[in-house]
This record gives C-alpha cells, structure tokens and sequence, in this order.
C-alpha cells in the first residue's frame, strides 16, 4: 500500500499531521497511530461533535485496537464518506508499513470535503429559510375577516412597532425595518458570534490538554510499577538498591 503514496505526499502528510496537536510524541508512525487513538484525536481536532474521545484508550493488545478502529469507523468515517474495511484494520492494528499513511491521506481528504459541504449547506440554507418567512408574513388567508381574524391581530402588533421605528429615526438610530430588508447582522451579534467560536476554541484546547494530563498520569503509573517490579527482583536476588541508586537508564 506504500506504493500508492508518493514522497512527496508523505511529506505533505507528515507536516499536516505535525500541525495537529496530539496527546503523545510521533516516533514511529505506524505504532504510534495502531491504536486509533492519535487518529480520533484528528479527527476530534477538526470535528469534534463527531468524536468522543473518552471512547478510545491507548491499547498494545490487537483486541482493544481493532475495537477503537470499528468504533471510529461507526461513529465517524461513515459519517464523512471514508471506506475502510476489516482487513484495513487488521493491517494497521499490526503495524504493516504504509496502511497508516494511506488512511490519514484519505482521511484528509474526507475531512476537507465535509468541511466543505457544510460551509455549502450553510450558504443555501438562509435564503430560503428567509424567503419562506417572507411568503408566510404576507400570504392571504381565508379567516382573515373582522377583528378577531389573525390577520388583524398581527395587524394590531405591527402598527406600535411602526410608531416605534419612527420614533427611532427621529433620534437619530436606524429603524428596525431596514435592518431586517438589509439582511445585515449589526456589530454586537458579530461580535458574540466570535466570542462564541473562541469560547468553543478554549474549550476544545482545554478537552486537549485534559486528554495529554490523563496520559501523563498513566505513563507515570506504568513507571511507578516499573520500579516496584525492578526493586521486587533486586530483593529477590537479595540486591537491595541504595538510595539514590538508579535502578535502569
């Protein structure tokens, strides 16, 4: 499968993955991402409503691997059109050289085209939805007779905001009826929608830096039982280590 990539789509590669921030250092590639985990978390990076990575732990055995794989594959490959199989996982569970590479490069792919479809559908989406409520405002009804009728209630609602907007343009501020025709947002709600986007910016920083912490604890515990077991066979062999001795390098 290595072959399919060229060198210099590696290298495309590796400098895009080394822009993501990753939970632990990439020495060996097709190791390092066995488990699936540094690959949820770049997905996570770039679509975190579609990963949680609470759903995925470090693993060593082909079992816990190929398990965080189907659950990504379920959860999130679908979702964004990548085909993975099986026998995809099983290679790269088993460190086969190459079968990462091909993945992450489609993988960036998938990500950037679902990027791009939603931007799209977020586009289309706001004409319409205007034009509708448009035709809704304005569209004869049938019971709309007497005092009583909708039509009339409405009516009865619009008149005070008219007085109102008049008012307003006597002051000096703009009527509201022209900023609704102009379709433009004012500076106050641009400026919480930015707010709101490096709100959620922190957050997922922070969901980052909580996920690196948790591995650090574990890579911490893993070295604490080392030395126990290293100090257990030093006994045994009735070698005691003296303190400050270092027990290996």
């Amino acid at each position: 499968m290595l072959d399919e990539v060229s060198v210099e789509e590696l290298q495309s590669l590796y400098q895009w993955v080394d822009t993501i921030p990753l939970s632990r250092p990439k020495r060996n590639i097709a190791r390092d991402f066995s488990d699936g985990v540094l690959c949820a978390e770049i997905v996570h990076h770039y679509l975190p409503k579609l990963v949680d990575l609470h759903n995925y732990s470090s693993a060593s055995g082909i079992t816990q691997k190929i398990y965080n794989w189907e659950t990504l594959n379920n959860k999130c490959f679908k979702r964004i059109g990548l085909q993975a199989t099986r026998q995809d996982f099983d290679q790269i569970s088993n460190c086969v050289a190459g079968t990462i590479e091909k993945l992450l490069q489609q993988l960036q792919v998938k990500i950037a085209k679902y990027h791009s479809r939603q931007q799209q559908g977020a586009r289309s989406g706001v004409g319409p939805r205007r034009e509708l409520g448009s035709r809704e405002r304005h569209a004869p009804r049938s019971g709309d007779r007497g005092q009583g009728s909708p039509r009339h209630q409405d009516q009865r609602r619009i008149e005070p905001a008219r007085k109102n907007n008049h008012a307003a343009a006597a002051s000096g501020f703009p009527r509201e009826d022209s900023r609704n025709r102009s379709g433009g947002s004012s500076p106050n709600v641009r400026e919480l929608h930015s707010k709101d986007r490096y709100i959620q910016e922190l957050r997922e920083a922070n969901e980052i830096l909580d996920t690196k912490v948790r591995k650090l604890e574990q890579l911490v515990r893993l070295k604490d039982a080392k030395i126990q077991t290293l100090q257990a066979k030093l006994q045994a062999v009735g070698l005691e280590g003296q303190p400050g001795q270092r027990l290996y390098s």
